[in-house]
């Protein structure tokens, strides 16, 4: 019995695959190759059904060369991507476990690979999440303190789009919910 037959194997082969595209960088790299591979596959069916050295052969086979270049150039930058964006994940991380500081210095890796905007948006982002954090904290001390009114100011204070402000709107909720 061939080894691919052997559904232990097959099953191996299947946990491999899946384990792989776990991985980052096997994602990226499909990623990219499906994406470049799509319109180079196209190309190539339209070139070989062309007459060869006529027009419309010569500016697929020209086609051909940029998307097979552009594949190329786009497999140089493919370990800085996938550097990007593992910091960038791993600071999301830190985020969401409110390692605001920890995060900030994850995100300052960025300017090491010369994304100095994407840098400051990101840090931006966990100082709006620290700044509104904190808010929330105080205005649940205001709360236990039974200070309603300025606990209410602090709570409405803390932006929306971050997680304590969405916390912050369930907390308005039931105390507006208590007071009816």
């Amino acid at each position: 019995m061939p080894v691919w037959h052997n559904p232990f194997f097959r099953l191996i082969a299947l946990a491999a695959a899946a384990g792989a595209l776990l991985y980052m960088p096997t994602r990226e790299f499909l990623k990219l190759t499906f994406m470049m591979g799509i319109p180079f596959i196209l190309l190539l069916g339209f070139n070989r059904r062309q007459q060869r050295w006529g027009v419309k052969w010569c500016l697929s086979a020209l086609l051909l060369l940029a998307v097979t270049g552009a594949y190329g150039y786009f497999l140089t930058e493919l370990p800085e991507r996938i550097e990007v964006r593992r910091i960038i994940s791993e600071g999301g991380a830190l985020v969401a476990e409110g390692h605001y500081d920890q995060a900030i210095n994850e995100y300052r890796k960025l300017a090491d690979l010369g994304r100095e905007k994407k840098m400051q948006e990101k840090i931006a982002q966990a100082e709006d999440e620290k700044h509104a954090a904190l808010s929330l904290q105080r205005g649940k001390q205001l709360l236990s303190q039974g200070n309603k009114e300025e606990a209410l100011q602090v709570l409405e204070s803390i932006p929306g789009d971050t997680r304590a402000g969405k916390e912050a709107i369930k907390l308005i909720a039931a105390i507006n919910k208590g007071e009816s």
